[in-house]
């Protein structure tokens, strides 16, 4: 009971404090037919929505703080809605922001060519045989503090995970666990917009690349290079300790006032030699009031545990 009526408490002295706080919703649905590259049971229809909430508020001092959660309801998983999100709290003032809690650190800056929308890219069910990032999927993420300030018309970025293995609570620094620290910088030149960085973690895994963005024609061309220097002891891909190369491009046009069209093509080899290429296709057009129509396909090819082309095609809808 006094659980409950500490809650009642929280909740109307929320809404007392509406006149200095501001709470929005919004939300999102996307409908997809999926024709993947898996050698079985390979057609799919993955629909899904999420209903997006942002808190913010502003201190008499000029001191902005935001917090934002969500109720998804994954396109690509068959389970009850669950929360995503409320794990990171933002400060910021001026052109300043900083990240308190789950942030994540760039493990593959400069590696581009992903163009299609989400239900494709998560499920084209292609696979890459090539190491890439700092090898376990956590080693880029978890419980830290990021940063970001405005220098000019640049912008810098410094990122720090005093824990991969926890998210919004656990021990700085554990003696048995990774940190990871990341910087970037991206500064307009002329025409060009350059964007350069570095990451590191404690697992021996570092990356340095880079991207140049341009207008050319009616679009945009982006080309980019990474360099990942992955540990094999953290990495289940890779037999030798060595590094990663990736170059890849996008270039995204818009055809009339509602018709978009990227393509992307992404080259990685590894230390062990392994080698793959990606190539990625999207088509979209809007229809008003949020919605649009898209299609999307994805072709892998080398070394791959499965290469081959995916099609999907579906409708994505903003509220």
């Amino acid at each position: 009971m006094k659980k409950l009526t500490l809650a009642l408490s929280a909740i109307a002295a929320a809404f007392s404090a509406s006149a200095h706080a501001d709470i929005t919703v919004s939300g999102s649905a996307n409908v997809a037919y999926l024709s993947t590259a898996a050698s079985s049971d390979a057609e799919k229809l993955a629909v899904g929505s999420i209903a997006s909430f942002a808190l913010s508020t502003t201190t008499d001092t000029g001191l902005g703080i935001s917090a934002s959660l969500a109720l998804s309801a994954d396109y690509d998983t068959d389970t009850a809605a669950g929360v995503d999100g409320g794990k990171a709290v933002t400060f910021s003032t001026g052109g300043t922001s900083i990240v308190v809690g789950d942030v994540g650190v760039n493990d593959t800056i400069g590696s581009i060519g992903g163009v299609v929308n989400g239900p494709l890219d998560d499920q084209s069910g292609v696979s890459s045989n090539v190491a890439t990032g700092f090898g376990a999927a956590a080693d880029d993420d978890g419980l830290g503090v990021s940063f970001s300030t405005a220098m000019g018309a640049a912008t810098l970025s410094i990122d720090y995970i005093a824990n991969t293995a926890a998210n919004n609570f656990g021990v700085l620094n554990p003696d048995s666990g990774e940190s990871a620290m990341g910087a970037s910088i991206s500064v307009p030149m002329g025409a060009y917009t350059v964007t350069v960085g570095v990451a590191d973690n404690d697992n021996g895994s570092s990356a340095a690349g880079g991207t140049v963005a341009a207008a050319l024609g009616s679009g945009t061309l982006t080309v980019g290079y990474s360099n990942q220097t992955i540990d094999n002891g953290d990495s289940t891909l890779l037999s030798t300790t060595g590094d990663t190369t990736s170059a890849g491009a996008t270039y995204s046009m818009s055809m009339d006032g509602a018709t978009t069209i990227a393509v992307g093509y992404n080259s990685n080899k590894d230390a062990d030699s392994d080698a793959a290429s990606k190539m990625e296709l999207s088509i979209e057009r809007s229809l008003g009031g949020g919605a649009s129509v898209y299609l999307d396909m994805v072709n892998l090819s080398g070394d791959a545990a499965t290469d081959g082309t995916a099609l999907g095609f579906g409708t994505a809808v903003s509220f």
